[in-house]
């Protein structure tokens, strides 16, 4: 974060504004332009969470029922993904090393499951952003909504809403592996079948 975002330079609220005695200046300075008097007027954080409270919020309209959809949408399907991520990665990853590791060294099956959700979540953080990237790419743009109409209970709760149904969907769709796993243990109990008829 930039520097100058907490500090106001005095020279933008005097005398860069106003001729004074030095006369005008060569050009209107912009942020995060260096002040030639060499200080600075710090904003109190108090001052500015004092005028967000002091805003009128009766007079913001709430948001309308198909914002509300596009905030939980937007927020959703990064958690679909977020979800599936977890729950294939941890199924993969837990039986792979019961298989391995669990031959070797005698661990229980949560065990191997706690590996492998530690090994979801490594990928879960390395993929939020382009998760992020995909979202924006698939055209879900958030609706043109100001803070404060972001900051009120339906928003939020909209918000909320989404990503739980996201990453309970998300989670649903990656216990996947489990078919697959049915599938092989099907296989294997008629290969041993065959085997004791032979």
């Amino acid at each position: 974060m930039h520097r100058f975002i907490n500090f106001i330079p005095i020279g933008q609220l005097a005398g860069f504004r106003w001729r004074s005695k030095f006369g005008r200046p060569s050009k209107v300075p912009e942020l995060g332009d260096v002040d030639p008097t060499g200080s600075y007027c710090p904003l109190p954080e108090e001052w500015l969470l004092k005028k967000y409270e002091e805003t009128n919020t009766e007079t913001v309209p709430e948001p309308t029922r198909a914002q509300l959809f596009r905030v939980g949408l937007q927020n959703a399907i990064p958690f679909i993904m977020f979800g599936f991520l977890d729950n294939s990665v941890m199924l993969i990853c837990g039986e792979s090393i019961e298989r391995t590791v669990g031959a070797v060294i005698t661990i229980s099956t949560m065990a191997a499951a706690a590996i492998g959700n530690t090994f979801s979540d490594i990928l879960g953080i390395g993929s939020s952003y382009y998760v992020e990237q995909l979202v924006i790419k698939l055209g879900l743009k958030p609706p043109n909504l100001t803070p404060i109409q972001l900051d009120m209970k339906c928003s939020r709760r909209a918000a909320n809403l989404g990503r739980t149904l996201g990453v309970t969907l998300g989670c649903f769709l990656g216990m996947f592996p489990l078919l697959l796993k049915k599938d092989e243990e099907s296989t294997d109990e008629k290969s041993e079948e065959e085997e004791d008829e032979k």
